[in-house]
């Protein structure tokens, strides 16, 4: 009887130290984490400081409102969250991330244990949750995957093993390529790249093992071997002791702008030879305006000597039109002295007849000069007609070439104009080229 009873006393002894130990360890958890104590149903009778200040709530404000004040509706009104209380009820454990919602409607998430406290028959007396706050590491959670999300959508992405070996692609690398996963899966970076790569880059995956970033702009080709641009970033990705566990490649194809830029820079070299053609062709025109200038002038000169010669030749006719006319009035005096002479002979009878014909003879000469003078005249002043023509088409000439010396000079100031554009031209093609 004293051995029973001694037994049953060193039973008590653990089993109190056990209670001492679980109540340590239970205030221990109030003390250091977020803990929320519910009904079975859902109601809440007890939270710690460190929850309260999760959600942001005084304790007096929560105890014996429903679980639910602290989500959302559309997490309540789910079949899920149903589910949730009667495995709870039941003595099912639940854990893992959870969102809810705080006093000011905002969203916290928390990493969560709900666990069953049953009495010693079994039956769930009430449900303890732990949790701690990782709404931050959420939220950047979901900033990483909305900005995976935006990478996967707009670039090109591929996984590599540390040593180059193809683990997997997006949908964009797959199509920019020509291949489905299938057929890189497990084979290796340089299905992609032109012979002349790892020529050029031996140590190209040693160094990216080693922790290299590579970027820049990378030649490649697809699957049948059409050649591409890439602007690419190749990415070590390190584990938790700092080792290179893959390489991630994001890339975007520019090969449409680097064709355009190759067109370009043909277009510019093409334009900077025509540039210099032009300001060759228009130096030679302006060599042959300045010609042209020079012979006009030339013309100038000429024309102003035949003017002079013109003016002289018409002074000429005036002194040979005065001398003429002298004669004329002589031929005149002599034949009407030969007709007196003649009347004053024919009354001397035969004593004048030898005069008579002398006077007959003068009479002739004077009619022959005056004749003569006529045909001068003539001639003179056909003469002085035709000198006025020359004089007028001389004029006409004149006034030509100094109309042609002025276009001349206008379009020798329009190609100094042209070459002094085409020199800009030309420098500034010369820049892009």
């Amino acid at each position: 009887m004293f051995k029973r009873s001694s037994k049953l006393h060193e039973k008590n002894l653990q089993l109190e130290k056990a209670l001492e130990l679980a109540n340590s360890f239970k205030l221990s958890v109030k003390e250091s984490v977020p803990y929320i104590e519910f009904t079975t149903d859902g109601h809440i009778r007890y939270a710690n400081a460190q929850f309260l200040t999760v959600v942001g709530y005084q304790l007096d404000e929560l105890v014996d409102t429903h679980h639910s004040t602290l989500c959302f509706p559309e997490d309540v009104n789910t079949s899920e969250y149903r589910a949730l209380w009667q495995d709870l009820a039941q003595g099912k454990y639940r854990n893992g991330r959870f969102i809810r919602k705080n006093k000011q409607g905002e969203a916290v998430w928390v990493e969560a244990t709900y666990f069953p406290v049953c009495a010693e028959d079994g039956k769930v007396e009430y449900v303890a949750k732990v949790a701690s706050d990782v709404t931050e590491a959420q939220r950047e959670r979901e900033r990483n995957r909305a900005l995976l999300a935006a990478l996967d959508k707009s670039l090109a992405v591929i996984d590599f093993e540390p040593d180059g070996t193809i683990i997997t692609a997006n949908k964009n690398f797959l199509e920019h390529m020509g291949y489905t996963l299938s057929e890189i899966e497990g084979k290796h970076h340089r299905i992609f790249c032109l012979d002349e790569f790892y020529h050029n880059n031996p140590n190209f995956w040693q160094e990216l093992r080693s922790g290299s970033v590579k970027s820049g702009l990378f030649e490649r080709k697809d699957k049948h071997g059409n050649r591409m641009w890439l602007e690419a970033t190749y990415n070590p990705i390190y584990n938790h002791t700092g080792q290179v566990i893959k390489i991630i490649k994001l890339a975007s194809d520019i090969t449409e702008r680097v064709e355009k830029a190759v067109l370009v820079k043909e277009a510019a070299t093409t334009a900077h030879a025509i540039a210099e053609q032009t300001v060759d062709s228009a130096n030679i025109g302006k060599e042959t305006i300045s010609a042209l200038l020079a012979i006009s002038q030339g013309i100038d000169c000429s024309v102003d000597e035949m003017n002079e010669l013109v003016a002289e030749l018409n002074g000429q006719s005036r002194s040979v039109e005065t001398i003429i006319s002298t004669i004329s009035d002589i031929a005149e005096q002599t034949n009407l002295l030969a007709l007196n002479a003649a009347i004053e002979a024919a009354r001397a009878g035969d004593q004048g007849r030898g005069f008579a014909v002398v006077a007959d003879e003068v009479r002739k000469l004077a009619a022959r000069t005056s004749e003569s003078t006529a045909e001068i005249t003539d001639v003179i002043n056909r003469n002085s007609t035709i000198t006025k023509e020359l004089q007028d088409k001389i004029k006409a000439v004149t006034d030509e070439t100094a109309q042609s010396g002025q276009k001349a000079q206008e379009i020798s100031g329009v190609v100094d104009d042209i070459i002094n554009d085409a020199e800009k031209v030309s420098k500034t093609v010369e820049q892009l080229s």
